[in-house]
């Protein structure tokens, strides 16, 4: 009863906090038509960082941070385990996202994401790839960075999934280096990280999304590198980033391991 009772009033409270939110960028996002597209950018950076702040305190959320923070312009990749994950990075970072379209179709979702400008790509047509390039190069900026999941999903957090190559042409094309974060979630027993934070396979997002809720706290731990990587060719820079990334990356889905006490 305790855990229905906390996650309907992070629910509501989640609602309440994130409609402002998304109104307020809609509306930075007309008034920069009178100043500049720069305004734009500073403006949605710092509301979305105030959500992501209050967001995390909701859901009761802690996070650990290691490693150096990259400074825009630039291009990072992380792997992806959750929707929390870009909660995460927008607390840290100045950043767009690139995202799968079907999230274009989703209840509130979906218009939040739009209104924020997520660069939306639709993974099953092979020539949106060239577009969406392009769509990167046009987003980093002095004022903010891109962020990808090159794995293409999210996954239980075993491994690093393969990285898909294809995003990082941008990179290839600009010779930019390119960082890196690894990310990882831990939980407190009887609650599991690789089910009850991580969303992968056929799970319904809402039912996951209300478990998550129900947990009284939870844990991430985000590791950046310190060194940004190059290299003359995508599939080499594809495998050289996910090393990377697999070194710092501790999995989820070890639960005699991966729990921890409240202090």
């Amino acid at each position: 009863m305790i855990d229905f009772l906390r996650a309907g009033i992070r629910l509501i409270l989640f609602f309440i906090i994130s409609l402002p939110t998304v109104i307020l960028v809609f509306i930075g996002n007309v008034i920069s038509k009178i100043f500049n597209e720069r305004w734009k950018v500073i403006w949605k950076n710092n509301v979305i960082r105030i959500w992501s702040w209050i967001i995390i305190q909701v859901i009761g959320l802690r996070v650990n941070i290691k490693g150096t923070l990259p400074e825009s312009p630039y291009l990072l990749v992380s792997n992806h385990l959750s929707y929390i994950d870009p909660i995460i990075f927008w607390l840290y970072l100045d950043a767009t996202f690139v995202a799968k379209s079907e999230i274009k179709s989703w209840p509130f979702f979906g218009w939040g994401a739009k209104a924020l400008e997520i660069l939306f790509i639709d993974r099953d047509t092979r020539q949106d790839v060239h577009r969406m390039n392009d769509r990167i190069s046009e987003a980093i900026s002095q004022n903010q960075g891109v962020i990808l999941f090159p794995e293409g999903t999210s996954s239980k957090g075993a491994e690093v999934l393969p990285f898909n190559t294809s995003l990082l042409q941008y990179a290839i094309d600009n010779r930019s280096p390119v960082n890196f974060a690894a990310i990882t979630y831990r939980t407190q027993k009887p609650w599991k990280a690789h089910v009850d934070v991580c969303w992968w396979g056929d799970m319904s997002f809402f039912d996951h999304f209300w478990k998550l809720l129900k947990m009284p706290v939870f844990e991430a731990s985000v590791t950046f590198g310190d060194e940004a990587i190059m290299a003359s060719d995508r599939k080499i820079l594809a495998i050289k980033l996910r090393e990377a990334v697999s070194r710092h990356f501790t999995p989820t889905f070890q639960e005699t391991e991966n729990n921890f006490q409240q202090k």
